[in-house]
């Protein structure tokens, strides 16, 4: 029996207006109904141009150049009006701030009900329908500014649902949450799926779709490589290399055991389906349980970075003790990642390290010299800070000029000026972007360019917040590595927040994990990932290598794939 695809693109090419190539080229997709379509693809690749094709944000709120047909329910979408179109589909955007427009989530969800003509009587029921389906009834009457990211990404994929659309479109609905966060999206998600209806979802992290998604369409430089089921997609090393993907930890792993013999014809790819698998080959062990880690000793004249007694509260009418009496020593050159639960301190103690919130209490010191005390010019020179929404660094009319302003700032030559900033663009990838407007780039690319336009100052310590958000893995890759060529070259002290915990493992010698304003452990990525049951307390898991070799009484534990394969080879004695 044929399937009917409700929504298709068929031989799909779309340039945007003022760029020389097209950003999409001879596609073709059939969406079936209630399946979970998973997009993977390399920033800059077209994901969010093939989401707006097919929300019908193309071509009817972005113009271009279009040749091919988008079809929904066989109609072309040129033919369609949005309005019409919103009614089938619903998208949900990356950034949940942009998709807020009211104060309280009550009015945010109706909202776009009352635009519909609904009667007040429906609207109320529906509200609460929606409000119970996605388990967010404590949020009612919350303001929408005040709540989480997470709590925020579900407010707006209840406002999305509300409407009864049958397809549902996500633009890396978890990139900027927590586990915990990232967890109850996906458990909304599920429901959605559970209600028959169909999700397509554009996501970094494969394992979420590795997990839960019937296929996977691989997208590269504008050409779909792939679109076949997740048990396939791993196997097809080719095309994942040359788009850059790298598969789950668990994949690569069950990959590298199944070319040696050891898994059968089934393919574990996620913890949950690999446990039953690896525990009856490997059998378990009693991994003796690990101490906590030392807190790292204080030692100022070794210190490039100190914090005593440090205590900040977010002001009244709702005062909120964000960090409680923390003290720190971070030694120069050190690669440092923090970590924790959104809400869990995390991002006010990075803010009052590098001055732009001054602590109730307590004091930062660099080098010896106390932050708050330092006139703007002298401080951008000892610590630099990168916020976690690049757009709020981001005001000149290029990428050059963007990076150009730092060091005029500081009174750099220009010729050295013009050294630095084409270094720092060929390393972040951003050369061929140079003439760009910042606000024309991805978010991930924006992110680098955030980045960029500090780390060019060279500053004693650089402070990153959620340096790979909106990457794909390759770039995450590249950009964790520039933080190490800096640490390397120039000494600098990098202290990054970041939820990616594999990264962290690779690329970083200290761990600090948060808790309710507090420093929860702090050691090595081996001595902190082993305490799984301590970082549980603030919603924090290990690698998920890690996680499987802990279940299975491998200690210490290994941090990455490679880790893993020896200690598990050495265990069958292969």
């Amino acid at each position: 029996m044929t399937r009917t695809a409700p929504l298709q693109l068929c031989d799909v090419t779309f340039r945007y207006p003022s760029a020389d190539e097209p950003v999409l080229r001879n596609v073709n997709l059939s969406i079936y109904p209630g399946e979970f379509v998973g997009i993977i693809a390399p920033t800059g690749s077209g994901k969010s141009t093939l989401l707006g094709l097919l929300g019908g944000v193309i071509p009817h709120y972005v113009r271009g150049d279009l040749s091919g047909q988008v079809l929904l329910d066989g109609v072309d979408t040129r033919e369609l009006s949005l309005r019409k179109f919103a009614t089938r589909v619903g998208m949900v955007l990356q950034d949940p701030d942009s998709q807020l427009f009211n104060l309280l989530v009550r009015d945010e969800i109706v909202w776009g009900l009352e635009n519909r003509g609904i009667p007040r009587r429906q609207m109320e029921q529906r509200l609460d329908e929606i409000l119970n389906f996605f388990a967010i009834e404590k949020l009612r009457d919350r303001i929408t500014y005040d709540l989480s990211g997470g709590e925020k990404q579900r407010v707006v994929m209840a406002a999305v649902a509300v409407s009864q659309p049958d397809i549902l479109l996500f633009d890396n609905p978890t990139s900027q949450l927590d586990p915990l966060g990232a967890e109850l999206v996906i458990e909304s998600i599920k429901r959605v799926l559970d209600a028959h209806r169909t999700v397509i979802m554009v996501e970094d992290k494969l394992d979420e779709l590795l997990e839960h998604a019937d296929r996977l369409v691989l997208l590269h430089r504008g050409e779909i490589l792939l679109d076949c089921p997740p048990t396939e997609f791993v196997r097809h090393h080719e095309e994942l290399e040359r788009a850059g993907i790298v598969p789950s930890q668990i994949a690569q792993l069950s990959l590298k055991l199944a070319e040696r013999g050891v898994l059968g014809s089934e393919l574990p790819l996620t913890l949950s389906s690999a446990l039953p698998v690896y525990r009856q080959i490997f059998g378990t062990g009693v991994a003796p349980a690990a101490p906590p880690p030392p807190p790292t000793p204080s030692t100022p004249k070794d210190g490039l970075v100190e914090v005593r007694g440090l205590r900040y509260v977010y002001p009244p009418p709702r005062p909120i003790p964000a960090v409680k009496g923390v003290n720190l020593t971070i030694a120069s050159g050190s690669f440092v990642a923090i970590i924790g639960q959104n809400g869990s301190g995390k991002t006010t103690l990075a803010r009052c390290m590098s001055g732009y919130l001054t602590p109730s209490s307590g004091e930062v010191l660099i080098g010896g010299e106390n932050v708050h005390q330092l006139k703007t010019f002298r401080r951008a020179r000892r610590i630099g800070y990168v916020f976690q929404n690049p757009t709020t660094q981001l005001f000149r009319q290029s990428v050059w000029d963007e990076v150009m302003f730092s060091l005029e700032y500081q009174g750099i030559q220009s010729r050295e000026a013009e050294e630095r900033v084409e270094e720092i663009l060929r390393l972040l990838n951003l050369w061929e972007q140079r003439e760009l407007h910042p606000f024309r780039l991805s978010l991930g690319n924006k992110q680098r360019l955030a980045i960029a336009c500090i780390a060019v100052i060279q500053p004693d310590t650089l402070i990153v917040d959620e340096p790979t958000t909106g990457q794909d893995p390759r770039q995450a890759r590249a950009v964790m590595g520039l933080l190490t060529q800096l640490r390397d070259r120039f000494g600098t002290t990098i202290i990054t927040i970041t939820h990616a915990m594999s990264l962290a493992a690779s690329y970083c010698d200290r761990i600090i994990a948060m808790c309710q304003g507090e420093v929860l452990l702090d050691g090595t990525p081996r001595e902190v990932f082993a305490q799984r049951e301590v970082l549980a307390t603030t919603f924090v898991k290990p690698p998920s290598v890690t996680q499987l070799a802990l279940e299975l009484g491998i200690s210490p534990p290994p941090l990455d794939v490679d880790e893993a394969f020896t200690m598990l080879r050495e265990r069958l004695a292969l």
